[in-house]
Parts: C-alpha cells; sequence; structure tokens
C-alpha cells in the first residue's frame, strides 16, 4: 500500500480552504487504492494522544530509568518528579525554602516498593485551605519543602 504525500503548499490550502476539504481529499485518496491483501493487518493508526502510564504495576525505578528525578526522603519512601522538574530543595531550618520554587509540583510515590500515592505539593501563598480528596482533610505543611501536601492514594 502506498502512502499519502501532501506537500506543504497542498497542507497550507486545504487549511485555509477548511479542514472538511483536506479530510475529504485524503479520504478519497484512500479509498481509491486498493488493497493488494485483504487479511493483512492494518498499520497501526497514528495519534497524538499522550501515553498512560499504569504506574500500580511498575516501580520507582522503572520510572527512573525513563528520566524520572528520585530519591528517598526517609527509609522505606521513594518520590520522583517527571522529567524537566526538579524535586523541591530541603531546607533544613534555619534554612528556608527557596523563594523561585514552582508554585505547584506533581510527584509519584512509593513505600516499600510500593506506589502509593500521586502527590500534589502547593505554596503556602496559593493554598486557600482546601481539603484533600483522599483524606477530606486540609493539605499538610511540609515545612522542610514550603509546600502544602496532599497524596491522591492508589
Amino acid at each position: 500500500m502506498r502512502g499519502i504525500t501532501i506537500s506543504s503548499g497542498t497542507l497550507g490550502r486545504a487549511m485555509r480552504g477548511g479542514l472538511a476539504a483536506a479530510v475529504a481529499a485524503c479520504a478519497l485518496a484512500a479509498c481509491s487504492q486498493t488493497p493488494k491483501n485483504p487479511l493483512a493487518p492494518a498499520a497501526p493508526a497514528v495519534t497524538a494522544a499522550p501515553v498512560t502510564v499504569s504506574h500500580a504495576s511498575q516501580s520507582w525505578e522503572d520510572f527512573k530509568a525513563h528520566g524520572w528525578n528520585c530519591r528517598t526522603p526517609v527509609p522505606g519512601v521513594v518520590v520522583c518528579s517527571p522529567p524537566g522538574q526538579s524535586l523541591p530543595v530541603v531546607a533544613i531550618p534555619p534554612d528556608q525554602p527557596p523563594a523561585d520554587r514552582p508554585p505547584t509540583v506533581m510527584l509519584k510515590r512509593w513505600r516499600n516498593g510500593v506506589f502509593d500515592a500521586n502527590v500534589l505539593l502547593i505554596r503556602p501563598e496559593i493554598y486557600n485551605g482546601q481539603t484533600c480528596e483522599s483524606t477530606n482533610a486540609p493539605y499538610s505543611y511540609i515545612g522542610v519543602l514550603g509546600y502544602f501536601e496532599c497524596a491522591h492514594i492508589g
């Protein structure tokens, strides 16, 4: 089966002419091709949708191998942040957390090697006393990080 090639000029005209015209042109071109083997598996569809990761069955080592930043803040607990997002700085008193830290941070947490929670951290100046959905309690303040924490369990 041959592919469909659309030049940038054709694509630009199709975009100006509307999405319906572009879809119709592609559909006609594809429909005019005769399949050589009707039993052959179809080519996989290409999509721009993000890939969902099933974290419950993956270890923190799997995430680290894919570029996540991980550390063990206390024995038996590992937290990881996505690639490109650093882990929060730990500021042992009298030091203060950095003023330029992000407003929010999302982390994944494992306890004793088992996925435990997606953790949301919010800076104090934007935390408004809301309750954590998974506990129905206010967020917990983590002073050495300078964030309020809500752990979305499981």
